[in-house]
């Protein structure tokens, strides 16, 4: 979606989008983090 929003020339939107992807890759690793760290653990008593 951001490289089509760049090609119709929308950068507006290709910079929501790209700020939004960052943000889902951030909570990724954040909850990656707690499912590996304690979660999984405590899942698996």
């Amino acid at each position: 979606l951001i490289a089509w929003a760049k090609q119709l020339g929308r950068t507006d939107c290709a910079n929501v989008l790209t700020k939004n992807l960052r943000e889902e890759q951030a909570t990724d690793r954040k909850l990656t983090e707690m499912a590996e760290s304690k979660i999984n653990l405590q899942a698996a008593e």
